[in-house]
């Protein structure tokens, strides 16, 4: 009746317009699905390596939504775990295209499943910037301490842009960790670029957690993770050896070039 009314007074459309957009979640925006075919520039990292024994696979239990599997943090005895998915500005996807220094965040937010009310995994900004021609780097870290969730289910952690405490890693702070406010931390790092976005999750050394996390959203964009993601690929590959017979080439031309020098000599 309301919306009958309103076209009849020829106010109809834009007053329309803007009811749809507030009665929908996200102004309407659909969850970006993360799976085998489009992983939408997601990485992992585990260490130890999820394919040693005992090690939690990346895919985890079915999500608070329904969907078929989440990001698996969960973590085992007897070592110092660390696990985490990373998304880097480069990969950053159409609707976050504007996102480019701290001051550009409006929301982030994310599911997690944890079998604490507490050391849950967390959201990380990395920035980047140069220091007279020098390269440097900071995080800094959601404090989880400072918002306690229901153990066993999966709770909504959202962050507030105002009062949410953040950690760093002392880079810009004298070398000394200091917690603040994002909006305290804005003051500092505020126009630094964004390197990457990450959910980051350390386990102490001889505790066990069962953990997972879906459906990050940042600045309205969120990702349903309804697969693994790829690893992240090792830094520093081992060196390839030489073949045998390719050494033993080697080692006579170096042999002979030798000989030579010496004759010459």
């Amino acid at each position: 009746m309301m919306i009958e009314w309103l076209k009849r007074h020829q106010i109809g459309f834009p007053i329309i317009a803007l009811i749809s957009c507030v009665a929908s979640p996200g102004w309407g925006q659909q969850p970006l699905v993360v799976d085998q075919s489009d992983n939408r520039g997601w990485v992992f990292y585990a260490r130890p390596d999820i394919n040693l024994p005992g090690e939690a696979p990346i895919r985890g239990i079915s999500d608070h939504a329904s969907g078929n599997t989440s990001l698996n943090f969960s973590t085992t005895l007897g070592n110092e775990s660390v696990r985490n998915a990373t998304l880097t500005q480069i990969n950053f996807p159409a609707p976050m295209s504007d996102i480019a220094t701290f001051n550009d965040l409006t929301s982030m937010s994310w599911w997690v499943n944890h079998s604490s009310t507490g050391k849950y995994p967390k959201i990380a900004i990395w920035a980047n910037w140069e220091d007279s021609g020098t390269a440097r780097r900071e995080a800094i870290y959601f404090v989880p301490e400072s918002l306690a969730i229901t153990a066993n289910q999966w709770n909504l952690v959202t962050i507030d842009l105002n009062a949410s405490q953040f950690k760093n890693n002392g880079v810009t702070t004298s070398g000394i960790k200091e917690t603040r406010t994002f909006a305290t931390w804005l003051q500092t790092i505020g126009d630094f670029r964004i390197e990457s976005i990450q959910i980051s999750y350390n386990s102490p050394a001889d505790t066990e957690y069962e953990s997972y996390v879906d459906y990050i959203e940042i600045n309205g964009t969120t990702f349903d993770f309804e697969d693994a993601i790829p690893l992240e690929l090792d830094a520093s590959p081992s060196p390839v050896p030489l073949p045998l017979w390719l050494f033993s080439l080697l080692s006579a031309v170096i042999g002979g070039l030798g000989y030579r020098r010496l004759k010459r000599a």
